[in-house]
């Protein structure tokens, strides 16, 4: 990347598409173009954002009328244009964008959850420190984050992580931070250092409870866990053979992994369970891919 916060269109596609849900338009085109500028202001939004308002214009006009319009909104070069609303847009736009040499995406998130998104990954690329709500602790020499819906039981399960041995950071808040060596940190907030907020219990001081080794002023940063309620029919990955997510914090991705929340389901258990995968994945272990190569020879065999 360049500096500020100036990168190829490229890179900006890959950090975002996950966040975006964007697809490729003209795969490939206008990708050694470069964003580099970014402002607040609506009149130097580095990307373009077309939506619902802009597709009813173009049903409604002459096509004469509509090669007038992409000329317009194209005679300032913008550095790409993102389609949201998951709309199906007119041919003329796939044809003018590649004609230009212009990257094309399309979102299924409306116009302004769109804007709002890119607008805050921009900002990220040049914050050097920010403030977020989460937890912070260090597993298995693990610095991991959990993030999650207010009463999801955040806390509570952090609070059995510590009764296992795992040391304590923060929690609810933790500020993120690079260090001398460019690696990212978290520490808590000095407000709050060494409490936990317990529902029924209020503010305990986890350093006296259970003593000055489980605490820990700063760790890097080398997983996010997002606890979310669990969804009646909603299909959750079984097998494991999915990519997994990532989350952007200051430009830097971090993996990710959703865990369902449910009656029954010992979720710091199950923190721990995906901390140790993510250990055995850094050496290159995956166990669905086992487990396939164990069909794969069964049925082989079979044949």
């Amino acid at each position: 990347m360049n500096n500020g916060s100036s990168l190829r269109i490229e890179e900006f596609y890959r950090k975002i598409k996950k966040s975006l849900s964007l697809k490729e338009v003209n795969k490939g085109v206008g990708y050694s173009k470069k964003i580099s500028k970014f402002s607040s202001s609506k009149d130097s939004f580095p990307v373009q954002v077309w939506g619902k308002r802009e597709n009813r214009h173009l049903e409604r006009v002459s096509a004469g009328e509509r090669r007038e319009f992409f000329k317009k909104k194209l005679e300032d070069n913008p550095s790409c244009i993102v389609l949201a609303d998951s709309l199906s847009f007119f041919p003329e736009i796939k044809g003018e964008a590649k004609k230009r040499n212009l990257a094309l995406f399309c979102s299924e998130y409306s116009r302004k959850k769109t804007q709002e998104k890119i607008k805050k990954f921009f900002l990220s690329l040049d914050a050097k420190e920010i403030t977020i709500s989460a937890g912070l602790l260090q597993i298995f020499g693990l610095g991991v984050l959990i993030i999650g819906d207010s009463g999801v039981g955040k806390s509570e399960s952090a609070l059995e992580l510590i009764t296992r041995g795992h040391r304590f950071i923060s929690d609810d808040v933790v500020h993120l931070k690079r260090d001398a060596r460019g690696k990212l940190i978290g520490l808590a907030p000095s407000l709050s250092r060494y409490f936990m907020e317990i529902r029924g219990l209020g503010f305990i001081n986890v350093k006296e409870i259970f003593g000055s080794k489980i605490v820990l002023e700063k760790t890097k940063i080398d997983l996010v866990i997002r606890l979310k309620r669990w969804q009646q029919g909603k299909e959750y990955e079984r097998i494991g053979l999915k990519t997994p997510e990532e989350q952007v914090i200051l430009g830097e991705k971090i993996p990710l992994v959703n865990i369902p929340v449910a009656l029954g389901r010992n979720i710091a258990t199950l923190i721990e369970v995906a901390c140790k995968i993510h250990l055995l994945g850094r050496k290159g272990y995956l166990a669905s891919e086992e487990l396939v190569k164990k069909l794969d020879r069964v049925l082989s065999h079979s044949s």
